[in-house]
C-alpha cells in the first residue's frame, strides 16, 4: 500500500486536480490487496446456507420422506400392542335354512310322554344364522417372530433414510459455499479492475501533462489510452460477472435475483488445515453415505430374519364379550365371553419360504460389500481433496511473493522514470505485471477456499449438526 501511494503521489504532483480522487482510490484497492484474515468461518455464510438448507426443495422432500420413514416405525411399534375391535352383525334371513327345531321338538315330544307331563316344550324354533350378533374383541400376540423382525427393518429403513438425508444436507451446503465464494471472487475482481481503471485515467492524465512538458512522446499517450480502453472492457465483464453470479446464489436460496448479497470479507478464512489422518477418520465416521448403506444392510438382514420367522410357530390370545340372538337383549342371560388361544406353524410351503430367506441375505451381503466399496472410495474423495487443498494453501504463499516481487519491481521502475532513466513502456509493463500477479493473488486465494469447501463436504466437516 505504502508503494502504490508513493506512485500516485508522482500522478498527483504533475496532474494536481486529481488529488480529491485518491483517498477513495486508496480505499478500493486495500479492498483486494488486504486478504481476508483467516479465522472463523463467515457468520454471514453461515446464515446463508442455513436458509439455502430451509428453502432448498430437495431437502424437504427428503424431510417429508423422512417423516414417512418415521411414521412406518411407528406402526411397527403398534404390532406388539394389544388391538380391540368392535364387531356387529344383522341378518335378515328368509327362506329355507337349518332349523334345530326339527331336531330338539321330536327329543321333546318323548321325554314328554315318558314322563306325563307337558314340562318340555315342543314348538323350538331355532334357525340359523341368528339374526344378530355383537362383539368386542381384545387380541395379543404372544409369540410372533415375525412382528420383532418387522419393527427391526422398519427402525433400519429409517435410519437409512435419515443417511440420505443427511448427504444431500452436506451436499447442498457445499453447493451454497461455493457459490458463495464464486460470488466473492467475482467481487474482489470487479473490485481490482476498477482500481486499475482508477489508475489507468491517473496514468493518461500523466502522460498528457508530460507530453505538455516535452517529456514524452505523443505514441505513450496513445498507448495509455489503449490500455485505458482495454480496462474498462475488462471492467464492465467483471461487474457483469458479479451481478451473474449474485443471480446464481440468490436462485439457490429461493431468494429475489436483485437481492444484494453480504460478502463478510474479514472472516472469509476457513482456519487451519485438518490432518490427513483426522480428515480420513472423521469421514469414516461422519459421512452420511457410509450411514445410510450399513443402515441398508441392516434392514436387509432384518427383511431376512423376518421372512425365516415363518418357520416358527406364532401364538396369540383373543378375547370375546358380545351378545347374539334373534334379537337385541343387554342382560345377564344374553351375553358370552370367548377365550381364545390361537397358534399357527407353517410346516412346509414348497420351499418357498427358504427361497426369500435366501434372496434377502443375498442383498445384505450385496449391501455390505457395497459399503466397503464406499468406504475405500470416501478415503479416496478425501485424499484427493486434502491434497489439492494443500497445494492451494501452498499456492498462496507462492502468489503473495510474486505480488511483492511485481510491486517492488513496479516502484524501481516507477522510480526510474521518475528519473528519466526508464521510458513509459518500461512502466506500463510493470504496472501490467502488477496487475496480473494481483489478480493471480485473489484466483488462488479463492481457488485455496473452495478446494476448503470440497474437503469439508468429503470429510463431512461442515454443517456439523444437519438437524
Amino acid at each position: 500500500m505504502r508503494r502504490l501511494t508513493k506512485i500516485l503521489a508522482l500522478s498527483a504532483r504533475i496532474a494536481l486536480p486529481t488529488l480529491p480522487k485518491l483517498p477513495a482510490f486508496l480505499a478500493l484497492l486495500a479492498t483486494f490487496i488486504l486478504p481476508p484474515r483467516a479465522g472463523a468461518q463467515s457468520r454471514a455464510l453461515d446464515d446463508y446456507v442455513a436458509l439455502g438448507l430451509k428453502q432448498n426443495l430437495g431437502l424437504r422432500q427428503a424431510a417429508v420422506a423422512a417423516d414417512r420413514s418415521e411414521a412406518i416405525v411407528r406402526e411397527a411399534r403398534g404390532n406388539f400392542l394389544p388391538s380391540a375391535t368392535l364387531n356387529a352383525r344383522y341378518t335378515d334371513f328368509r327362506g329355507n335354512g337349518v332349523d334345530f327345531g326339527q331336531f330338539i321338538n321330536p327329543v321333546f315330544s318323548t321325554l314328554n310322554q315318558l314322563t306325563g307331563t307337558n314340562q318340555f316344550p315342543t314348538n323350538v324354533n331355532v334357525k340359523l344364522p341368528l339374526k344378530q350378533e355383537t362383539s368386542v374383541r381384545l387380541a395379543q400376540p404372544v409369540f410372533q417372530p415375525a412382528i420383532i423382525a418387522g419393527y427391526r427393518a422398519a427402525s433400519a429403513a429409517r435410519d437409512a433414510q435419515d443417511a440420505t438425508r443427511d448427504a444431500a444436507t452436506f451436499n447442498v451446503a457445499a453447493e451454497i459455499r461455493s457459490a458463495y465464494l464464486q460470488h466473492a471472487k467475482a467481487r474482489r475482481l470487479s473490485e481490482l479492475r476498477a482500481a486499475t481503471r482508477f489508475l489507468l485515467e491517473e496514468q493518461v492524465r500523466v502522460m498528457s501533462r508530460l507530453i505538455e512538458a516535452g517529456r514524452a512522446t505523443p505514441d505513450a499517450l496513445s498507448r495509455a489510452r489503449a490500455e485505458l480502453s482495454e480496462a474498462l472492457q475488462l471492467q464492465a465483464e467483471a461487474a457483469q460477472l458479479a451481478d451473474a453470479s449474485a443471480h446464481a446464489f440468490n436462485l439457490m436460496l429461493a431468494r429475489q435475483l436483485t437481492d444484494s448479497v453480504v460478502i463478510d470479507g474479514d472472516t472469509l478464512g476457513f482456519g487451519a488445515m485438518p490432518s490427513l489422518d483426522a480428515a480420513i477418520a472423521g469421514a469414516a465416521e461422519r459421512r452420511a453415505e457410509l450411514r445410510a448403506l450399513s443402515a441398508a444392510a441392516r434392514a436387509a438382514l432384518a427383511q431376512k430374519r423376518v421372512v425365516q420367522s415363518a418357520f416358527l410357530p406364532n401364538l396369540s390370545v383373543a378375547l370375546d364379550y358380545g351378545v347374539q340372538g334373534n334379537e337385541y337383549r343387554f342382560s345377564s342371560d344374553a351375553d358370552y365371553t370367548a377365550l381364545s388361544v390361537v397358534a399357527s406353524w407353517n410346516l412346509f410351503n414348497g420351499g418357498r419360504t427358504a427361497a426369500r430367506a435366501e434372496q434377502a441375505g443375498l442383498d445384505a451381503r450385496r449391501l455390505a460389500l457395497q459399503g466397503d466399496e464406499a468406504k475405500r472410495g470416501v478415503e479416496l474423495q478425501v485424499r484427493l481433496a486434502w491434497q489439492a487443498a494443500e497445494v492451494a494453501r501452498q499456492a498462496i504463499a507462492t502468489a503473495e511473493d510474486q505480488r511483492s516481487a511485481a510491486a517492488r519491481t513496479h516502484e524501481l521502475v516507477r522510480r526510474r522514470a521518475e528519473e528519466g532513466l526508464a521510458s513509459p513502456l518500461e512502466l506500463s509493463q510493470a504496472r501490467t505485471q502488477l496487475t496480473a500477479a494481483e489478480l493471480n493473488a485473489v484466483f488462488t486465494t479463492y481457488d485455496y477456499y473452495l478446494r476448503r469447501v470440497e474437503l469439508d463436504r468429503a470429510a463431512a466437516l461442515y454443517p456439523r449438526a444437519t438437524r
